[in-house]
C-alpha cells in the first residue's frame, strides 16, 4: 500500500519518499508479535511524516466512525466542562487516531461519556454525579463548575485562578520541570510551590539551584559528575558543565564484516583476504605514520568471513594480533618500542605513542580509537574521518564510490586476492538456524536494553545479529550471537549507557576461573572497573573503561601484575619518568634481568618537562635519583646472575 502508485498514499510519494517506511513496515511487520498492530504503527509514521509536511492523508483506514484522519489539538475532556483545560488549546502537527464523537467528553478514565454523566472538578479533584461538600460554610454540590478543591502538602499552596487579578495570574505562569529549561502557560487553579521554589518532579519543592540534572533518564543531584565521552561533567545549577576535551572517534568490525567508520557510516563487507583497515602515510601533527591490517578468514559454508587476525605497523615494529595472542616484531634495529599492550576485562588494549588506541577482544572484534589530529589524514575501511560519511566511500585511488563492494575491493593488500562477491543471505542459505538467530538475537530490542535504544539504533545491531546466528554454521554459533549482542552493548557503553546483559545462561563470562584457592578477588564487572593501578601502568591513570573480569587487589597488594595475572605488593619498578611529549615511561626488572618498558599517557597533572621517581629520594644534579640508580644496578645484578647461571648450565651439559 505505500509504495503503490494509486493508492491512498501515492499523494505524498512526492513530499515523503516512502521507501525506508515501506521497508521499517516490512521488518516490524514480520518480527512483531501483534503484527497487524505493528503494521498500522508503521503506516501511521509515515502518514504523520506527511502531515507534517503539509500532506494530509486519509482513507486508508476501514475500522471505526470515531477515526479521525487529521486530529491536531487534544479533544473536549470533562474537564474542561469545569475549569479552563490549556492543553487543548495548543494546536499541533495532525496525526491520526480515535476520539470521541461530537457532543462527548472524555472523563479520567479514557471513556467518552456525555456531559451530563461527567464529573465536576472542585479545585482539581472530580466529584461524582450527586456528591456534596462543604467548604468554608459553602455548600459545593455536582452543578457548581466554577470551584475547585485541592489539599495541599506545605510548603505547597493552593492558587485559585478563578480568585486572581491579572497581575497576581501572572506569577504563576512559570511552570518549571527538571531540565534547565523553563516555558510559561496559562494560569492553571491548583497546588503551586511558592514563589522562590519549584517543583522537584517528585511531589515537593526545592530551590531553583537545588534542581537535579538528567543525562539519559536518570536524575543527578548539584555536585554529581559523570562521563560523557572522554569529558567530565558536573551538575551546576541545574546545568552541566563540561571540560571540552577533544575525543578520540571510533571505528569498529565486528562479527561476520560489519563496519562502522570514524565518521559513523555502517555497511558490510565479506572478503577473504587481507586488507587495509586504517592507513596514515602523511604527518599528521608530527604524530607519524601507521597502518592497521585486517586478515579475513572464513567462518562458515555460505561464504561468510570474520575478521580475526590484525596486524599493526608502526615505526620499527610490527604487531600481530591472532588466536587471542599478541607477537611483536622488530623489523630493524633500534628505537624503542611505540606502544603498550595491557588486558583490560575481555579486551587486549594497544596504547601507542601517536595516538591510536587499538582494542580487540581475541575474537572477531576490533575497535580503533584515534585522535582527532589525524582528521582527515587517514584512509582505507575507517574512512578518511573528516567528520562527513558521505565520502568515506572513497578507494585507494581516492574516487569516492556508492558501490560497497567497488571501495572495500580497493583496498586489498595483495592485488592475487580475487573481488569479493556479494554473499547469499545467511537465513536464507540456513534456513534451520533463522527461528533461533531471531530468539536469541532478540535480547537486542528487548527490554534489556531499552534505557539505550533512544541513544544507538538497536534495528541494525539486531539484523546483524540474526545474519551472524545464521552464518557460523561450522561451530562456535553462540560465540557469533555473543560477538553481536556485545558490540551492541560497546556501542551504548560508548555513550556511558550501561547495560548488564550477560547471565549464566546467555554468554556468561566464568571470571572465578581466575581466583585463587579459597579467594574471591575476581568478579565481573559490566561496564569497567575504575581504572587498575597495574604493572604496565602503576600510575591507574586509564583514558577508557572495558567491561570483564576484574580483580579487587587488597590494600596489602594493590598493584596488578599482568604477566601473572595476580595482585601484587610491588612490581619492582625500575623508574618511572616521562618523555616531555605527554607520554610517562614506566621501566621494570623482567624475567632473567631484562629491562622491560612500559608507556601510557601521563596524568593531566603530571609534568611533561624532568623525571620523577615513585619514591621520594634524593636526586643527583642531572635530576636522576638514587633510587633509580640502585633499581637499575639490582637489576643488572639479576642480569648477570642469570647469565652466569645458564653458562654453568651448559658447562655442566658439555
Amino acid at each position: 500500500m505505500l509504495s503503490d502508485t494509486t493508492g491512498p498514499f501515492a499523494e505524498c510519494h512526492s513530499t515523503v519518499n516512502p521507501e525506508v517506511y515501506q521497508k521499517t513496515c516490512m521488518f516490524d511487520t514480520c518480527n512483531c508479535e501483534k503484527s497487524e498492530d505493528c503494521m498500522c504503527a508503521a503506516l501511521s509514521s509515515y502518514v504523520r511524516a506527511c502531515a507534517a509536511k503539509g500532506v494530509l492523508l486519509t482513507g486508508w483506514r476501514s475500522k471505526s466512525l470515531k477515526y479521525t484522519y487529521n486530529v491536531n489539538s487534544c479533544q473536549p475532556t470533562c474537564r474542561s466542562l469545569s475549569e479552563p483545560d490549556v492543553t487543548c488549546s495548543i494546536k499541533f502537527v495532525p496525526v491520526d487516531g480515535c476520539t470521541c464523537i461530537n457532543g462527548t467528553y472524555m472523563d479520567d478514565s479514557g471513556k467518552c461519556v456525555p456531559a451530563s454523566s461527567c464529573p465536576c472538578y472542585y479545585k482539581g479533584t472530580p466529584l461524582s454525579s450527586g456528591e456534596v461538600v462543604h467548604d468554608n460554610g459553602v455548600l459545593v454540590s455536582h452543578f457548581s463548575w466554577l470551584f475547585c478543591l485541592s489539599v495541599c502538602v506545605p510548603p505547597m499552596v493552593y492558587v485559585d485562578c478563578g480568585n486572581l487579578d491579572s497581575s497576581s495570574r501572572e506569577m504563576f505562569q512559570d511552570t518549571f520541570s527538571l531540565s534547565s529549561l523553563q516555558y510559561k502557560t496559562h494560569c492553571v487553579s491548583g497546588c503551586v510551590c511558592p514563589d522562590d521554589q519549584v517543583l522537584d518532579g517528585k511531589g515537593s519543592c526545592i530551590a531553583p539551584e537545588d534542581c537535579p540534572c538528567i543525562h539519559n533518564g536518570n536524575s543527578y543531584s548539584p555536585g554529581e559528575s559523570i562521563r560523557v565521552g572522554c569529558n567530565n561533567c558536573t551538575c551546576r545549577n541545574r546545568k552541566w558543565q563540561c571540560s571540552e576535551e577533544p575525543c578520540l572517534e571510533t571505528c569498529s568490525v565486528y562479527g561476520d564484516g560489519h563496519y562502522t567508520t570514524f565518521d559513523g557510516k555502517r555497511f558490510d563487507f565479506e572478503g577473504d583476504c587481507e586488507y587495509v583497515l586504517n592507513y596514515c602515510g602523511q604527518q599528521a601533527m608530527n604524530q607519524g605514520t601507521f597502518r592497521v591490517i585486517t586478515e579475513n578468514i572464513p567462518c562458515g559454508t555460505t561464504g561468510t568471513t570474520c575478521s580475526k587476525s590484525i596486524k599493526v605497523f608502526l615505526g620499527n615494529y610490527e604487531l600481530v594480533l591472532n588466536d587471542g595472542h599478541s607477537d611483536v616484531i622488530q623489523r630493524t634495529p633500534g628505537g624503542k618500542i611505540p606502544f603498550q599492550i595491557r588486558s583490560m576485562g575481555i579486551y587486549l588494549v594497544v596504547d601507542t605513542t601517536v595516538g591510536l588506541i587499538l582494542m580487540w577482544d581475541k575474537k572477531t572484534s576490533i575497535f580503533i580509537k584515534l585522535s582527532p589530529s589525524f582528521q582527515g589524514h587517514v584512509c582505507g575501511l575507517c574512512g578518511n574521518y573528516d567528520g562527513n560519511g558521505n565520502n568515506d566511500f572513497t578507494t585507494r585511488s581516492q574516487s569516492v564510490v556508492g558501490s560497497v563492494l567497488e571501495f572495500a575491493n580497493s583496498w586489498k593488500v595483495s592485488s592475487s586476492c580475487p573481488n569479493a562477491n556479494r554473499t547469499q543471505d545467511p537465513c536464507t542459505a540456513n534456513p534451520y538456524r533463522k527461528a533461533w538467530a531471531q530468539k536469541q538475537c532478540s535480547i537486542i530490542t528487548s527490554e534489556v536494553f531499552a534505557k539505550c535504544h533512544s541513544q544507538v539504533e538497536p534495528n541494525e545491531y539486531y539484523q546483524a545479529c540474526v545474519d551472524d546466528a545464521c552464518a557460523c554454521d561450522t561451530g562456535g554459533d553462540c560465540e557469533c550471537f555473543c560477538t553481536a549482542v556485545a558490540a551492541y552493548a560497546q556501542a551504548c557503553n560508548e555513550l556511558d549507557i550501561c547495560i548488564s546483559w550477560r547471565t549464566p545462561s546467555i554468554c556468561p563470562l566464568f571470571c572465578d576461573y581466575y581466583n585463587p584457592q579459597g579467594e574471591c578477588e575476581w568478579h565481573y564487572k559490566p561496564c569497567g572497573a575504575p581504572c587498575m593501578k597495574t604493572c604496565n601502568n602503576p600510575s591507574g591513570k586509564c583514558l577508557h573503561e572495558m567491561r570483564g573480569c576484574y580483580p579487587q587487589c587488597p590494600k596489602n597488594k594493590p598493584y596488578f601484575d599482568e604477566e601473572t595475572m595476580t595482585c601484587v605488593s610491588n612490581c619492582d619498578v625500575v623508574y618511572n619518568t616521562t618523555d616531555g611529549t605527554g607520554w610517562c615511561i614506566v621501566a621494570t626488572c623482567g624475567p632473567n634481568g631484562t629491562l622491560q618498558r612500559f608507556f601510557h599517557r601521563c596524568p593531566m597533572s603530571t609534568s611533561t618537562t624532568s623525571p620523577f621517581s615513585t619514591t621520594p629520594s634524593t636526586t643527583t644534579s642531572t635530576g636522576t635519583s638514587f633510587v633509580t640508580l640502585k633499581s637499575v644496578f639490582s637489576c643488572l645484578v639479576k642480569k648477570i646472575f642469570y647469565s652466569t647461571k645458564w653458562i654453568a648450565q651448559i658447562l655442566a651439559l658439555r
